[in-house]
């Protein structure tokens, strides 16, 4: 498999600026605390007050943010997880494969977290890490029995910004980009049990992903040539920093 870009860069500065904020109302709610201890045994003049007022809202506020925050950073960190399993297990793919990661389109919204082209035509793939049970029964989604909004909202509506964008760069290849492009959720955790009925996209979990890919070669059969072609067409539309194309083997690019 051909890494055309390693991605990481936008849910690792993610992660950093929710670890910045978290540090900042540990640091708030530390000073507030130390407001209130300094000031617990002096007298109830008007200046003390004012500072174990301050003191106990610092406190207050670390303790309401701080939650949010640190629910955020693990289901980011999480997120994380599930997108390096994923490039791992597709890093075993022959070499006429073509891995772009974290893709970011402004027809989509949000990155796409891999597009995966070759044989198997373009594969839009987004990673969930929800344990338990996940049922799907057409765009009716629930988690441990909870309703969910639509999960494979997102990563159709990606596969479709995917469609138009290669059609547009490519209008001799127009016709056959409409049928090569396929959607797939992937569930990484390994404590869920996915059920689905009627589907709108393919959901697989993490060890089923490899044997879905090689299907839908089967499928589609598309050439090497032209998934290269494709590949470094959707790698050149990312912005400059990210507009490199990398190619590297498996043990490279995990270096």
């Amino acid at each position: 498999m051909r890494l055309v870009r390693v991605g990481g860069s936008y849910e690792g500065s993610r992660e950093q600026r929710l670890w910045a904020a978290l540090v900042g109302l540990i640091g708030l709610g530390i000073g507030g605390l130390a407001l209130v201890v300094c000031d617990s045994g002096s007298g109830l003049c008007h200046p003390t007050l004012l500072r174990l007022g301050a003191g106990f809202a610092a406190i207050v506020i670390a303790l309401r943010l701080g939650r949010p925050v640190m629910r955020l950073l693990r289901r980011v960190r999480n997120g994380r997880r599930g997108e390096r399993l994923v490039a791992d297990l597709l890093s075993g793919l022959p070499d006429d494969y073509w891995l772009v990661n974290e893709v970011a389109l402004g027809l989509a919204h949000g990155t796409i977290d891999h597009v995966l082209i070759g044989p198997c035509g373009v594969v839009v793939i987004e990673t969930k890490q929800f344990a338990g049970n996940i049922r799907c029964w057409g765009n009716n989604w629930s988690v441990n029995g909870s309703r969910r909004a639509d999960i494979s909202l997102h990563v159709n509506s990606a596969a479709c910004a995917i469609r138009y964008f290669l059609s547009e760069r490519h209008p001799d290849l127009a016709a056959w980009v409409l049928r090569w492009v396929e959607s797939v959720i992937v569930f990484t955790h390994p404590l869920c049990h996915v059920e689905a009925s009627d589907a709108p996209a393919t959901i697989v979990r993490y060890s089923q992903l490899y044997l879905a890919v090689l299907e839908l070669s089967r499928k589609h059969r598309m050439a090497p040539a032209t998934a290269r072609q494709l590949a470094q067409t959707l790698a050149s539309s990312q912005q400059p920093r990210d507009a490199a194309v990398v190619e590297r083997s498996p043990l490279t690019s995990a270096s």
